[in-house]
């Protein structure tokens, strides 16, 4: 039977609605461990690679000596196994490192991550589609409730812990940036997806977490903080080109402290802003005439968009999308992305004249900093008190909130976010592994070693040996032969050896002196 031209894109829709027909999905790299051997200078790491497709895969493994902040020591390592192009998806796979010019930094937290790409295309409509309300939510009926330094302390502290937490399993770096404020300990929350080809570049997603001393803050700023974790839960599988950057800011509402503090010395060095996406009470919308409100002036500074809002009947039913004039590249990115992907959200947009002094009343989030550093920002808002009631009052409560409209802005903010900071269709899984044990070397006591005829003969002087331990390590860190014996004097050993394979090997000697080390080859 013969398909028409009208019946073959109606059953290819209907394979991929049903999930039978669906699209390439992403690798996933899990189950990675790390291994270090600091005698032979070798680190094992073991993962899994799955892709659903099985797609051959390209690999490669980066390392960290920042605790996965930055990837920067992975030039000093070279690797071998299961990397490169061409490797196949499965489980157990496979890579050494040699460390042998690696840089060790006393008390560095040393990390190793994996990333696997399939080289296809990612459908970024379904993964907008992810984004859900009823977590949204969820996650706001955790949020709300006063967080405020001194009228709700303790669940300000819960929710800047959950969003720590949420960073951290989801394979972040979690950081945090810590300052005295009065008699409260202030604290910024950063988790950061480092990028892996032009990690020098960040795309930030924030929105502050603390509210007034007198309401629950379910639309100021619990709507924000949710649609920040959300955007966070489902791009941190997939690597990025860029960095992204996801902030919970502190102290907003005692004067943009939080941001004006990052951005005075939290930016580290090198690093580049490509552009800021704040949230800034996202939830709140009415499809009712006259219950949006405007700032003084505003038709006469902006009197394309005043036009607009009036003839909506000035319904609150929009999300409002404010740069200034530097920012209009990401401006117009938001609407792209939403036009593309949220054809449902409505949005005015707004391009503020230099960095917004004409206009104060879209300067009081946490955008205005990066403003005034001379980076790009969006501040995404439903209006604040042009539009909630509820503003600053002890009802402003998710009931009062459309999830249906927040979760639409999210899509929206997630897709801009993944474009701008270009999310690749891979994987990625990190392991932690181990700062080498310093020792106390014995060169004192002169030993010498030499092998031969499968036997180690060995000699030193000036010391006694209390608990001595000699260890053969090959050069995956394979311990092949141990000997121990309590009490060593001065003089010279012979200890018989096992049959050695063509190799590197490398003998280490523990005593209550302290540990020596001797590198030798077999066969060679």
């Amino acid at each position: 039977m013969k398909l028409s031209n009208t019946f073959l894109p109606a059953l290819i829709f209907t394979l991929v609605s049903s999930g039978l027909f669906a699209q390439n999905q992403a690798p996933k790299v899990q189950n990675v461990t790390a291994s270090a051997n600091w005698l032979s200078k070798t680190l094992t790491i073991t993962f899994d690679a799955l892709d659903v497709e099985n797609d051959p895969l390209t690999v490669w493994v980066e390392l960290s000596n920042d605790n996965g902040l930055t990837y920067q020591a992975s030039s000093q390592a070279t690797y071998t196994g299961d990397i490169g192009s061409g490797v196949m998806p499965g489980i157990g796979k496979l890579v050494m490192a040699d460390l042998s010019a690696f840089n060790l930094t006393a008390g560095a937290a040393y990390r190793v991550r994996v990333i696997a790409d399939d080289g296809q295309l990612f459908d970024l409509q379904d993964l907008v589609n992810q984004v859900d309300s009823n977590r949204l939510r969820s996650d706001l009926t955790f949020v709300q409730g006063i967080r405020h330094r001194t009228a709700g302390a303790a669940h300000l502290a819960a929710v800047k812990d959950s969003i720590g937490h949420l960073f951290q399993v989801s394979g972040m770096h979690k950081g945090e940036q810590t300052w005295a404020y009065s008699n409260y300990t202030a604290k910024n929350v950063i988790g950061t997806s480092r990028g892996i080809s032009e990690s020098n570049k960040v795309v930030i997603v924030d929105a502050h977490y603390d509210s007034v001393s007198n309401a629950p803050g379910a639309d100021d700023n619990g709507s924000g903080v949710v649609g920040m974790m959300e955007i966070a839960r489902l791009l941190a599988p997939y690597p990025s080109n860029k960095t992204l950057r996801y902030i919970g800011f502190d102290l907003e509402e005692a004067g943009l402290v939080g941001s004006a503090r990052y951005v005075t010395n939290g930016i580290p060095a090198g690093e580049a802003i490509d552009g800021v996406l704040n949230f800034e009470m996202i939830g709140y919308y009415s499809d009712l005439p006259n219950t949006q409100t405007l700032p003084a002036g505003f038709n006469l500074l902006f009197p394309n968009e005043y036009n607009e809002v009036v003839n909506n009947q000035f319904k609150g039913n929009f999300i409002t999308n404010v740069g200034n004039t530097a920012s209009a590249s990401l401006v117009n990115l938001f609407n792209s992305s939403a036009a593309t992907y949220v054809p449902d959200l409505k949005i005015v947009d707004l391009q503020v004249p230099g960095n917004g002094q004409l206009v104060p009343d879209l300067t009081r989030s946490d955008h205005a900093p990066f403003w005034n550093y001379g980076a790009k920002a969006l501040m995404l808002t439903d209006g604040a008190n042009f539009r909630n009631s509820s503003y600053h009052e002890s009802h402003d409560t998710l009931g009062k909130l459309n999830f249906t409209f927040m979760s639409n802005v999210v899509k929206a903010t997630l897709a801009t976010a993944f474009q701008l900071a270009e999310v690749q269709h891979a994987g990625w899984g990190t392991a932690a592994f181990q700062n080498p044990v310093s020792v106390k070397e014995i060169g004192h006591c002169a030993p010498q070693v030499r092998i031969a005829d499968q036997s180690l003969l060995f000699n030193f002087e000036h010391c006694i040996w209390e608990n001595a331990t000699f260890s053969i390590f090959d050069a995956s860190g394979r311990l092949v032969w141990e000997h121990s014996a309590q009490q060593m004097s001065p003089g010279q050993y012979r200890f018989n050896l096992p049959k050695l394979a063509t190799g590197v090997y490398v003998l280490h000697l523990n005593t209550s002196e302290g540990d020596w080390n001797h590198k030798f080859s077999m066969g060679f």
